[in-house]
């Protein structure tokens, strides 16, 4: 471990985090600036569909897929350009807005597939606003990518929402059909991301693609009251205790860190990529740990649907908070991570 190094790391990570934990954070404050006529214009196509939890998702996802933007932009010797930071913003209010057309408007994976290929389909003076509202950020995002990642988008954002539709309209789902689900729904938008970033290769796109497996297993690792309460099905379904759960997210991190290894890149970049997404993961154990506490370490749903929901609502820069993750996000060495080979 290089005492500087994690230091400095560390402090970078608390940064990062700030500027997305809040809506007045500098991450949302720049999305704001950049997308301002964006935003007021979806508003004007707004005939009353659409809510205001609805745009603050929208301005959410372009927050934190600028965030994922400058963390994976840790892998290259360049910093984010402006034009960079533009497209990922477009690209974070597409996801969001792919997600709210499927979940939301209960719209069919078919029909969205024209709208974003048929030129005719988007010339439909019947388009609703939250159509509408795709098509301004989805024309916006292509005026600042080049031909050959517009393609890349292209394909990939086809796959999201039929992946999203599946979900929606499966029932009893087993756990191999859940984590396969999960992988896909997290190892696309991720790719979508990267892909604006990077010239994809065989390597990198399965280091990326398992990333983003990573990345959608603590979404719903920080998500389990809410979805345990609505009775929505993910990996935890599966899950017997919180150990389990933790065991799996730290075994999906080693897989991470293995093919990263092998995916070209400088190893500066990946052990600082790495760092930081260790770090998320030390937040996400310490809320599973809040949430045990608050069930006496059960498993069950009736206790979280029977527990006022504002309980578990974990403040992530409370003193406890920080004696707990600050140690182990400053601890973190690469070396645990090499040797061995993630299971299949």
């Amino acid at each position: 471990m290089n005492i500087f190094t994690n230091t400095l790391l560390t402090v970078q990570f608390i940064s990062k985090a700030l500027s997305t934990n809040r809506e007045k954070g500098t991450c949302h404050l720049y999305v704001q600036k950049t997308a301002a006529e964006e935003i007021k214009k979806s508003y004007e196509l707004n005939d009353g569909s659409i809510t205001r939890i609805h745009y603050l998702k929208i301005q959410w996802y372009m927050a934190t897929t600028l965030y994922l933007g400058e963390v994976l932009s840790e892998l290259r010797p360049e910093k984010l350009i402006e034009t960079e930071k533009k497209s990922l913003i477009w690209l974070g209010a597409l996801i969001a807005i792919t997600d709210l057309i499927v979940d939301e408007f209960n719209m069919d994976s078919d029909k969205l597939t024209r709208l974003m290929t048929n030129e005719a389909e988007r010339s439909r003076s019947d388009l609703s606003a939250i159509e509408q509202v795709l098509l301004l950020y989805y024309r916006r995002l292509l005026t600042v990518i080049s031909k050959e990642k517009a393609e890349t988008i292209h394909d990939f954002s086809l796959l999201k929402p039929q992946i999203d539709s599946q979900a929606q309209l499966s029932t009893g789902l087993t756990k191999e059909t859940v984590m396969e689900h999960t992988r896909k729904k997290g190892g696309t938008a991720l790719l979508l991301i990267a892909s604006l970033l990077f010239d994809l290769t065989e390597k990198n796109k399965a280091a990326f693609y398992q990333l983003g497996t990573f990345i959608q297993l603590m979404n719903d690792s920080q998500d389990l009251p809410k979805d345990i309460r609505n009775g929505i099905t993910t990996f935890i379904s599966f899950q017997k205790s919180y150990k389990d759960i933790q065991k799996l997210l730290e075994e999906e991190f080693r897989k991470t860190a293995v093919l990263f290894h092998g995916s070209g890149f400088p190893e500066a970049g990946v052990f600082r990529l790495l760092f930081y997404f260790h770090a998320m993961l030390t937040g996400i154990n310490y809320k599973l740990r809040s949430y045990s506490r608050i069930t006496h370490n059960v498993m069950d749903a009736d206790k979280f649907r029977n527990t006022d929901k504002s309980k578990f609502s974990v403040h992530m820069f409370s003193p406890e908070s920080i004696i707990y993750c600050l140690p182990r996000v400053f601890k973190f060495t690469i070396n645990l991570y090499k040797e061995r080979a993630p299971h299949s």
